[in-house]
């Protein structure tokens, strides 16, 4: 347990006016528990991981506005300085805040001084880091027609509606899947890795899947037309992949997915390498305020 932050160092982009809007309240909330903010605006994901790396050692806690997104961009300087983290999402799906139980927008500073903290783990897979998932198929093809327009008057809708448009052009592909040594070949049209609990706006990663068991749960699905595919996202929905007959389930510590040919990987939402795709855990690496 670590005692309440007396100086907060508040990250967010004014660029994003759901985070620009609720910053007031914020800074209020914080202000009435005694506890001082300095606020550093960062435009870009460069911009945020430097301002980490920078500044974050010289204060207690760092309070980061955004969504999934935000927190991807701030994984890697996060980890290598091992500050405590507040989320406060202002984003589009907050997956990681719905799999913590935070709430949404301004409220979740309150977290900073009453709530605790809690060590869980980040998702490795080639020279990236990320939180929720990570993606080979399907969830690319709807990041690419998830446009920045669409999230903003949409919001959470946008990943639904993204999603039916991407499936009319839904192709199967040849991938294998190898989890701790052991290799699986299959003909797919999504392989999904996940290190958290929920990804893709609420769609849960497993039954079982949990943010620090140092544990990758992996799925892909084999269907081959579009009632398939709606069978397939139902039982995801509610984290039942196991029920499916025509998804794959497994658990491990450590993944590598090969393709025919190069496949684009999407983490967090964001296309950031391809295959061949080679995962594990790191363990314990990122500390976040969550509801006692």
């Amino acid at each position: 347990m670590i005692a309440t932050p007396k100086r907060v160092l508040l990250l967010a982009n004014p660029k994003s006016g759901r985070a620009a809007t609720g910053l007031d309240g914020v800074r209020t909330i914080l202000a009435e528990a005694g506890i001082a903010v300095t606020h550093r605006p960062t435009e870009s994901a460069d911009a945020l991981d430097a301002a980490i790396r920078r500044e974050a050692e010289a204060y207690d806690a760092v309070a980061l506005a955004g969504g999934d997104g935000t927190v991807n961009a701030a994984a890697a300087a996060l980890k290598a300085t091992r500050v405590p983290v507040a989320l406060l999402p202002f984003g589009t799906a907050n997956d990681l805040a719905r799999s913590l139980a935070i709430p949404i927008g301004a409220p979740a500073a309150r977290l900073l001084f009453e709530g605790r903290t809690r060590r869980i783990d980040l998702g490795h897979v080639n020279d990236h880091l990320f939180v929720n998932a990570a993606s080979i198929g399907l969830p690319v093809w709807v990041a690419r027609r998830q446009t920045a327009e669409l999230k903003r008057r949409l919001k959470v809708l946008s990943y639904p509606i993204a999603a039916v448009q991407a499936l009319r052009d839904t192709h199967r592909f040849r991938a294998t899947i190898t989890v701790d040594g052991v290799a699986t070949r299959v003909k797919v049209v999504q392989i999904t890795v996940g290190n958290g609990v929920n990804f893709g706006g609420g769609l849960r990663l497993g039954r079982d899947a949990a943010l620090d068991d140092g544990l990758l749960d992996v799925f892909a699905i084999e269907a081959d037309s579009f009632g398939d595919l709606v069978r397939a996202g139902i039982a995801i929905r509610f984290g039942r992949q196991d029920l499916d007959p025509l998804t794959h389930t497994f658990r491990g510590r450590t993944v590598r997915i090969e393709t025919h040919t190069p496949h684009a990987v999407n983490t967090d939402g964001e296309v950031t390498t391809t295959t061949p795709a080679d995962f594990h855990v790191d363990a314990g690496v990122l500390t976040i305020f969550v509801p006692r």
